[in-house]
């Protein structure tokens, strides 16, 4: 009887990962297709499916109300964010084509949560404080993880429009001064709740430059300067879209190697 519930997560974990991809595999099959301006309702039921689904399979996997903070489960609870954010923003802006980007990954770290050895201890007992620290946290790091990928999208919409190459994915995106309209309000959306992710770790934190803690601080302090800069040059002054991509993609460099770095060396390498 013990086992039932780990098969049951087990077979939960491949039909999520299944259906991301299958969902991910449909958009891209539209990008040459006639219906290129038009989300079926079809391919958004099944990315509904997969990341209620995703929800459900984390909710089993905390078990007895212990919160998991290892590697695999972060990178879990990051993708189940980032796909709750993509559809919601899918009611306001055209971002389906970072499903493709997206989903696919999404679908791999909810097989490695399932299938691949534990790497960390669930947390049991924490203060509601470092419960809304870590919500926001993931909140803001999925978000301006959604931002990265619109950046990428963004530049290359830029590159190929520049070479008058418009066949394609090009198709499928909307027009450049809204895609980089989603990139700033995505942007802005993350560097506010980095702040709060920031403002409540020194809140709840008892020491923020402990060990394991010192680099993830310099490092995300670094990041949100970066974004903060990249805004503040942006709403003064204006600012080119591949300087404000580079430096997108620079602060979120710093604050992946922040976030995962040590889980990487202590967890996996160690």
């Amino acid at each position: 009887m013990t086992d039932n519930p780990n098969l049951l997560q087990s077979a939960l974990a491949i039909l999520v990962a299944v259906l991301y991809v299958a969902a991910a595999a449909r958009q891209l099959l539209l990008l040459d297709s006639q219906r290129a301006q038009h989300q079926p309702r079809g391919l958004l039921y099944v990315a509904l499916l997969a990341v209620s689904l995703h929800l459900v399979s984390v909710v089993m996997s905390w078990g007895a109300g212990n919160l998991d903070l290892g590697f695999y489960h972060v990178a879990s609870l990051i993708f189940l964010t980032m796909g709750v954010l993509s559809l919601t923003t899918l009611l306001f802006r055209p971002l389906h084509m970072v499903l493709i980007l997206t989903f696919p990954l999404a679908g791999l770290a909810v097989l490695l949560n399932a299938f691949a050895p534990a790497t960390g201890r669930p947390l049991d007992g924490l203060q509601d404080g470092l419960q809304l620290h870590i919500s926001f946290t993931l909140i803001a790091f999925g978000v301006l993880a959604l931002a990265t990928f619109q950046a990428v999208l963004v530049s290359m919409q830029t590159q190929r429009l520049r070479r008058h190459q418009t066949r394609g994915f090009i198709r499928m995106l909307p027009a450049l001064d809204l895609m980089e309209r989603m990139f700033w309000e995505l942007l802005a959306l993350g560097v506010l709740l980095l702040t709060l992710a920031i403002v409540t770790g020194g809140l709840f934190i008892d020491d923020l430059f402990a060990q394991h803690l010192v680099h993830k601080t310099v490092l995300t302090v670094l990041a949100w300067l970066i974004y903060g800069v990249t805004l503040l040059i942006h709403w003064r002054s204006g600012l080119r879209i591949n300087s404000a991509v580079t430096l997108a993609m620079t602060g979120f460099a710093c604050m992946a190697l922040g976030f995962f770095g040590s889980k990487l060396v202590l967890e996996l390498l160690l």
